[in-house]
């Protein structure tokens, strides 16, 4: 069977580095797969206390995570109803190279003397954890 001469030219649409952009590293993506791994499960209310994120904006990177199998999302019935989130299988195995990637870019910054994000570096483990600090990181802000 003979190939199309398209087959052999370069298509960044169907490329993984594309892909992996897309699905993983959006402008929040990293930040609330981080997020949702340090609580394990967490709901929409705690994401406004942990990231600087409009409601609208958060909602649509939920969605697009879902729909990418990285995370499920689980209506809790009580009154008022609540959702939860989890990673999946999926979203967890991402988690090492969202680390290696802070690390890379966390070691880079030191050796530029670029300043770093205090509570970035506790949630990796630079830094000693402040939790009054990581449960409300605006507070007084």
């Amino acid at each position: 069977m003979q190939e199309k001469q398209d087959d052999y030219c370069f298509d960044i649409s169907k490329d993984p580095y594309n892909y992996v952009m897309k699905v993983v590293f959006g402008r929040w993506k990293p930040f609330i797969l981080h997020a949702i791994d340090e609580d394990q499960v967490t709901n929409f209310a705690r994401f406004s206390k942990q990231l600087p994120i409009t409601q609208k904006v958060l909602a649509q990177n939920l969605k697009a995570m879902e729909q990418d199998g990285l995370i499920t999302r689980t209506v809790v019935p009580e009154t008022p109803p609540r959702t939860e989130y989890r990673l999946t299988e999926r979203g967890k195995s991402l988690i090492p190279l969202l680390n290696a990637v802070y690390d890379w870019g966390w070691h880079v910054m030191k050796e530029e003397g670029l300043p770093i994000d205090t509570l970035g570096e506790m949630w990796h483990g630079y830094r000693e954890k402040e939790e009054e600090k990581m449960l409300h990181p605006y507070k007084g802000t």
